[in-house]
């Protein structure tokens, strides 16, 4: 199992090993992978991606986490521009870090959390976001009760993480097909990442390239006019 350190640094690369800053990356051409093998590279890289992005938001190196969700989008929305990908990473650490604000308010009950006028503000944001990916204003709704709720640890987070996952992968995917199983890999995802600890750090790369070899595969397969992905 590789060190802690080591998945921050494959977070920050590409697969081809260079910066995600690199200015190349704005006018290229996405290529979709064909072979299982070129998935399960992708996912790998997706998945450290997806980590490394929350990761570093938390230590406060917002431009790394920025690089890595940069990373995510530019892969799984490839009818976007690299630069709307990359803008659309901006917005949402930008929501995030609006989020912390809310919570970490000094003194802040449970309750003030909730009631917290910000998270008009933070919804804001999230609209902006679903625009610039083209998903359904919903999103931005779900996904603010998503945060407002799991901050203040309130169960009923789990409906709209359930409900956000759902919307932003029949999206991303072209398909609800897989979107429950999508949505159970996602809690997990976010229970790992609540653990604050290494264990749970590569127990979440683990099931983060789960994750995302199962949109990888749903969307070859749509690509192949087959609606079902097969074993």
């Amino acid at each position: 199992m590789a060190t802690l350190q080591e998945l921050i640094e494959q977070g920050r690369k590409n697969r081809t090993g260079s910066n995600l800053s690199n200015p190349a990356l704005f006018s290229r051409t996405i290529s979709p992978p064909k072979s299982r093998d070129e998935i399960g590279e992708l996912a790998k890289h997706l998945a450290y991606s997806v980590v490394t992005g929350y990761l570093e938001h938390d230590r406060g190196h917002l431009d790394k986490s920025i690089e890595g969700f940069f990373q995510v989008y530019l892969h799984l929305f490839t009818k976007i521009s690299p630069l709307r990908a990359r803008r659309a990473a901006e917005l949402y650490v930008e929501a995030l870090v609006k989020q912390d604000e809310i919570e970490n308010f000094a003194g802040h009950s449970s309750e003030q959390i909730v009631s917290d006028p910000l998270w008009g503000d933070v919804r804001k944001i999230l609209l902006e976001f679903s625009r610039t990916l083209g998903l359904p204003d919903t999103y931005a709704d779900e996904t603010t009760d998503f945060f407002r709720c799991h901050g203040v640890r309130d169960r009923t987070w789990v409906v709209h993480c359930l409900e956000s996952e759902n919307i932003f992968m029949t999206e991303a995917i072209g398909s609800s097909y897989w979107s429950k199983a999508l949505g159970s890999l996602l809690i997990l995802l976010t229970d790992c990442h609540d653990k604050h600890d290494t264990i749970g750090l590569e127990t979440g790369i683990e099931f983060a390239t789960k994750y995302f070899e199962i949109i990888l595969r749903g969307k070859s397969s749509l690509s192949q006019k087959d609606p079902v992905l097969r074993a």
